[in-house]
């Protein structure tokens, strides 16, 4: 196989249940992170908080049951996912000092080298932390404010509600963020939104260290061909 051949190939970096679960993210969290942000600033009549409200329900049910699912269907991935975003190095430090060289490159137009990273780069680990225990959070908080807020101490509810306004700010804020970043990177974005491979030579340029030792390649049939070993996650 030559040189060219080989550049051409395609590595699968997000199998299917990976795409599904974010497309639930984007489709109950989103929906639940803005109307949040309407409920918490109450800029609307009540008739039309009240929708808010019904629509911010919703897209919390469509984000727990994404969770509920992918938790059933892909604990090997999540354990996977957990063991990577609480793994760091030297190169994480290094690459967190620079953040990535995102700031030079779209502020100064400069592009500065960057320590090679793994399937994760250091600030998607940083994001995986916050969504792992946010996320949690949100919907243990979200869902005893629904359940028990007429019953419950009010003490109780008080930190609840509390715990739910302060992380889903954060959470929110730091999601919108993660997504300009992600269509930013544009060939990443699709990745995760398309079918779920990227070429050969755009995931060396941005996960060295992840081809090096995880990658599958996708051959022309469909099938995969193991470069490495390839991980959950």
């Amino acid at each position: 196989m030559s040189h060219h051949d080989i550049e051409g190939q395609r590595v699968l970096k997000h199998p299917l249940v990976s795409r599904v679960f974010h497309w639930g993210l984007i489709l109950g969290f989103l929906p639940a992170a803005i109307t949040g942000f309407f409920i918490w600033l109450k800029p609307f009549s009540d008739d039309l908080q009240n929708l808010v409200m019904q629509i911010h329900i919703v897209g919390a049910s469509i984000l727990t049951l994404s969770c509920i699912f992918y938790t059933i269907f892909a604990l090997d991935r999540i354990v996977a996912f957990t063991r990577r975003i609480f793994s760091y190095d030297e190169r994480d430090v290094a690459w967190m000092k620079v953040c990535g060289g995102y700031p030079q490159k779209m502020l100064l137009g400069k592009t500065i080298p960057v320590p090679p990273m793994g399937k994760m780069n250091s600030g998607q680990k940083q994001m995986g932390i916050m969504m792992l225990i946010g996320g949690i959070l949100l919907i243990v908080t979200g869902w005893g404010l629904y359940a028990f807020l007429p019953v419950a101490p009010k003490i109780a509810m008080y930190w609840f509600d509390m715990v739910h306004l302060v992380v889903g700010i954060i959470l929110g804020l730091s999601v919108f963020a993660h997504i300009f970043l992600g269509i930013y990177n544009w060939g990443e974005f699709l990745c995760m939104f398309g079918d779920g491979t990227q070429t050969l030579s755009e995931a060396k340029h941005h996960n060295p260290v992840w081809v090096e030792n995880e990658i599958e390649l996708v051959k022309k049939d469909g099938s995969v061909a193991v470069n490495g070993q390839q991980h959950a996650g």
